[in-house]
C-alpha cells in the first residue's frame, strides 16, 4: 500500500518536524548546560573540601592606616592526592611557590603590604582554587591625632 503525497505536503510535514525538533532542542540544551555546570561546581566544591590551606599568624598590624605592615608568615597546606601544586597570591596573581608530586607542604616568607591579601592553593597550570586563606591587614590608629595643617597663629 502506498500513500501518495505531493511536494507541498512533504514540505509542510518536513517543516512541522523541524519546528518540533527545534522546540525540543531549545528545551533540552539549556537543561544539559545547567546539569554540566552543576557537575563542574560539584567537582570544584569537592576539591575545595579536600584541600586545606592555613597561614599563621593571620592578622598583620601596622601602626597607622595606610602604612605597610611587616610579618613573617608560614603557610601549611595538604591535599589527599599527590600532584603538582602551587601557592598563589590571588590579590597580585603572583605564584609564591610550587611543589612537584606532593600532597602537603610548608612555605614561609616575609609579608609586607598595606592591604589584605588572599592566597590560594592551585594545581600547577590551573586557575581553579582548591583552598583559600587571607592575611588581613589592620591598624592600631586610623589617623594621626594631630591635624595635618601647617598653618599656625601666634
Amino acid at each position: 500500500m502506498f500513500i501518495l503525497i505531493n511536494k507541498k505536503q512533504i514540505n509542510k510535514v518536513t517543516k512541522l518536524y523541524i519546528v518540533i525538533l527545534l522546540g525540543i532542542l531549545n528545551a533540552v540544551i539549556p537543561m544539559m548546560a545547567n546539569a554540566t555546570e552543576s557537575l563542574d561546581k560539584a567537582v570544584i566544591n569537592d576539591a575545595e573540601q579536600l584541600a586545606q590551606l592555613k597561614v599563621t599568624p593571620k592578622p598583620c598590624v601596622a601602626l597607622r592606616k595606610g602604612q605597610k605592615c611587616f610579618l613573617e608568615v608560614t603557610f601549611n597546606w595538604q591535599h589527599p592526592t599527590p600532584s603538582n601544586y602551587c601557592l598563589v597570591n590571588a590579590t597580585t596573581s603572583k605564584t609564591m611557590k610550587c611543589w612537584q608530586q606532593q600532597n602537603k607542604g610548608e612555605f614561609s616568607f616575609d609579608f609586607q603590604s598595606t592591604l589584605s591579601n588572599d592566597f590560594v592553593l592551585r594545581q600547577a597550570e590551573s586557575t581553579i582554587d582548591l583552598a583559600r586563606t587571607k592575611i588581613a591587614v589592620a591598624w592600631v590608629y586610623k589617623s594621626s591625632k594631630r591635624a595635618k595643617s601647617t598653618w599656625r597663629i601666634f
